[in-house]
């Protein structure tokens, strides 16, 4: 506080409430970065056996375009990448994946791109996953590069940047849902809905609760999940 020339706590809270700028330092200072691969493995699950069958067999879609907002240092779009290698690829082989992972903190992004990892983000990866696709290197874990292909890592800010279109699946867990104020909460619900495809979807942290103006852009698909379907008729920005 006393950096920036403030007095007081109450000061600064009404800085950060007034000045994007400073949410964003602040969300990178108090940021406590907890990801894994297949973090709440049920999620994972549910995109393999329903939501990947559903968009390519329903509703036709020659490539499946996903965005895992808040990617960290890239354990969710690599934990989907493996399910797509390992499975989804080998019942539609000529489906395509294309993963947008976003974070706000450069650092992580880099951390991304390298896929190096420790033991304790692979805790809860399946054997047959992981003999198969990492390699111990000098204490760590690297992640094999064709994993890699159709996965684009960029730093984004979810409240100040400009929409990225045309998803069909948009994970958001752990981030917006817990840390946000309500109202911040609703624009950024409404920009999900604005970059989601007709009849795409939303996953949200198990932990996490959509505000109460949902229903009106989102219905319940996949409750114990907490998966979320677009409202297309409803849905205005």
């Amino acid at each position: 506080m006393k950096e920036i020339g403030l007095k007081n706590f109450k000061d600064y809270f009404i800085k950060i409430k007034e000045e994007l700028y400073e949410r964003e330092n602040i969300s990178k200072i108090l940021k406590i970065t907890v990801s894994r691969f297949f973090r709440d493995r049920e999620v994972f699950d549910r995109i393999e056996t329903s939501l990947i069958p559903i968009l390519i067999e329903n509703y036709k879609r020659e490539t499946i375009n996903i965005w895992s907002i808040g990617c960290a240092s890239g354990e969710e779009p690599y934990s989907i990448a493996l399910i797509w290698r390992n499975s989804v690829q080998k019942m539609w082989p000529t489906a395509k994946l294309s993963i947008l992972a976003t974070d706000i903190d450069e650092n992580l992004i880099n951390r991304a791109i390298e896929a190096k990892y420790q033991w304790s983000s692979l805790k809860e990866i399946p054997e047959e996953i992981l003999k198969k696709y990492f390699k111990k290197e000098n204490g760590f874990y690297l992640l094999d590069p064709s994993v890699r292909e159709g996965i684009t890592f960029r730093r984004h800010n979810i409240i100040r940047d400009e929409l990225y279109k045309d998803m069909d699946i948009i994970l958001c867990r752990n981030l917006a849902f817990t840390y946000f104020s309500k109202t911040c909460q609703i624009e950024i619900l409404k920009k999900i809905g604005a970059s989601l495809n007709s009849k795409g979807y939303l996953i949200i942290g198990k932990d996490e609760t959509l505000p109460l103006t949902y229903p009106t852009l989102f219905c319940s698909a996949f409750p114990k999940e907490k998966i979320y379907k677009k409202n297309s008729s409803s849905y205005h920005l």
